[in-house]
């Protein structure tokens, strides 16, 4: 996916989670976050971001902040593309879901019980499944780790996910590291122990998990690599 009318700015402060506030070029700009998460061990001040111009009446602000450039890599923080790369990744075969024929349909935001999975469809041999996508943006050289901060909703995901399997349907929990040059992902077991219990659960009844390492630019991302995945790496950010 290529973003439109892609600018270079200096971060210099987030006065919220939702807005940043840039210098660009000669002016500062508000820019809208793309991503609730913390992020702060990225967006320090003096970072380079890349902004994509979008503006409109209904908007308060002109500018989207979609990435950032830390420690000579760009990381992708738009919340919403994960899940728009997990669809055209699955259709198109990008994305392999183990144990499934080739996948004949995927639709998108699809009701379980009490739980929104992101997608859902069925394979050639008219087998059901379940995928749950979260993007990933906390990482520490080539170790990547989620989540940057407690996630009820993720936790609720998981329980539906295991329920989802239980019941008949093949269930995946799709994780998209949001830069390049990950070989190895892992739960921040100190930050939210709970999710990795439950993953481990989850895995124990045959929920699987993927992950999927992305190509990212300033202005670009695409799915790239399945990655290994092990919930027995304990993760610390870097100093």
């Amino acid at each position: 996916m290529r973003y439109p009318q892609v600018k270079l700015a200096t971060f210099q402060a987030r006065p919220n989670r939702f807005i940043a506030d840039c210098q660009l070029d000669d002016q500062l700009v508000v820019a809208h976050v793309k991503n609730t998460g913390k992020c702060r061990e990225l967006l320090v001040s003096g970072a380079t971001v890349a902004l994509t111009y979008c503006p409109s009446p209904q908007r308060k602000t002109d500018y989207d902040l979609i990435a950032v450039l830390h420690a000579g890599r760009w990381i992708n923080l738009d919340s919403q593309i994960p899940n728009d790369l997990a669809a055209a990744g699955v259709r198109r075969g990008l994305i392999v879901l183990p144990g499934l024929a080739p996948v004949a349909e995927v639709r998108r935001e699809v009701v379980f019980q009490d739980s929104r999975l992101d997608l859902a469809g069925t394979s050639r041999d008219n087998e059901a499944f379940f995928v749950e996508v979260k993007g990933v943006t906390l990482l520490n050289g080539q170790l990547a780790a989620f989540p940057d901060a407690v996630t009820t909703r993720g936790l609720k995901h998981v329980h539906t996910l295991m329920a989802a399997q239980q019941a008949g349907y093949q269930a995946y929990l799709l994780f998209i590291v949001q830069a390049a040059g990950i070989t190895t992902m892992t739960i921040n077991r100190r930050l939210q122990p709970a999710l990795a219990t439950a993953i481990a659960a989850a895995q124990a009844v045959g929920v699987q998990v993927l992950v999927y390492g992305c190509q990212v630019t300033a202005d670009t991302i695409e799915v790239a690599e399945p990655l290994r995945f092990s919930l027995d790496i304990d993760f610390i950010l870097p100093e």
